[in-house]
């Protein structure tokens, strides 16, 4: 049987690819850097893209004499995405890679992001969870369980701060989710929100860095190594990067394919995680982290046979009443920029 690998696939295995170059980086620098000048500089060259993009094409969203212009309450809702998602989730998630390791951080991330997604869909955005969603999350439960299992042992004896650390940090990216996905049910426009975001993430890490520094910046940036601030950076850069090869994917496949592709970055991590950092590479760790992707596929499972539905009809001459997944950004369950 033949597999074809199409132009979305190919593009989500660089957000993959990416991803993982963003956590293996960040996993060498954590222990040396302070979470929140990390997650600060980590942001730069995030916010340099949206905001490019954002000015390059002339878009007007942020005017407030603008007909374009977003308001008010979608403007407040995006800087608080933005701290939720980029301050208060990255700030965490240094934590994590800094306590419990690369292995734990992204299986832990991805579990407490799955959870609070679910919640916070029934709760704010009042969408029942689909049987799908839930039973991959059960999935990842057991998967995660796993993971924990396999730290008993080991020489870290904070492993379980690291856990929870990245549980909460996944659940910060889910609450900034919901967010952005309410104001991207009116104005859809994906790096319009995400220059939104980074404004509140990055804004409010300058101000908390410098006040941590009383206002010094010699102290404040004083103590960044070479080495760590290239790391930094090019965990930044990757992360650009994931996001533009999400951005393309969704032009060229659906969600369920870009997501479940996507996350072969677990896997990717875990890899790392072993070879580079000689973390925990037991039997157990590596059954967490097989229940942890099954469950991120299980819960795509519903999306797939939505879109082929929505491809027969259109071949039968009907017209899907959805938003097409070919224009950036304009897919309401498109992957969002979490972190």
């Amino acid at each position: 049987m033949r597999i074809r690998i199409g132009l979305g696939e190919r593009w989500a295995i660089v957000a993959a690819i990416s991803y993982t170059l963003v956590n293996v980086t960040l996993r060498a620098a954590a222990p040396h850097i302070d979470p929140f000048l990390g997650s600060m500089l980590r942001q730069l060259p995030v916010a340099l893209l949206a905001w490019g993009v954002v000015i390059g094409t002339g878009r007007r969203e942020f005017v407030p004499r603008s007909p374009a212009f977003l308001g008010w309450r979608f403007i407040g809702a995006l800087l608080a995405g933005g701290f939720m998602s980029f301050f208060v989730g990255n700030v965490f998630f240094f934590g994590a890679l800094a306590n419990g390791g690369l292995g734990i951080t992204v299986n832990a991330v991805q579990a407490g992001s799955v959870f609070a997604g679910i919640a916070l869909a029934v709760l704010v955005l009042r969408e029942r969870p689909r049987p799908e969603q839930l039973t991959g999350a059960a999935i990842i439960g057991v998967g995660l369980a796993f993971v924990a299992i396999a730290q008993l042992g080991t020489p870290s004896s904070l492993w379980y701060v690291g856990l929870i650390l990245a549980a909460l940090a996944g659940s910060c990216y889910a609450i900034s989710n919901v967010m952005t996905r309410l104001v991207q049910r009116t104005r859809p426009i994906l790096f319009v929100t995400l220059a939104g975001t980074t404004l509140g993430g990055f804004g409010s890490l300058f101000i908390a860095v410098m006040w941590r520094a009383g206002w010094d910046p010699a102290v404040a940036f004083g103590s960044l190594d070479t080495a760590t601030l290239v790391a930094v950076l090019v965990a930044g850069v990757a992360n650009a990067l994931a996001l533009i090869g999400l951005t393309q994917a969704m032009k060229y496949t659906d969600v369920a394919t870009t997501n479940t592709v996507s996350s072969s970055q677990i896997v990717f991590s875990f890899l790392a995680s072993v070879l580079f950092f000689h973390e925990t590479g037991s039997l157990p760790m590596v059954v967490g982290v097989l229940f942890v992707v099954a469950g991120i596929i299980v819960a795509q499972m519903d999306r797939s046979r939505r879109r082929m539905a929505e491809a027969a009809k259109a071949a039968a001459g009907f017209t899907p009443d959805a938003t097409p997944a070919t224009e950036p950004g304009r897919d309401p369950e498109s992957p969002r920029p979490t972190r």
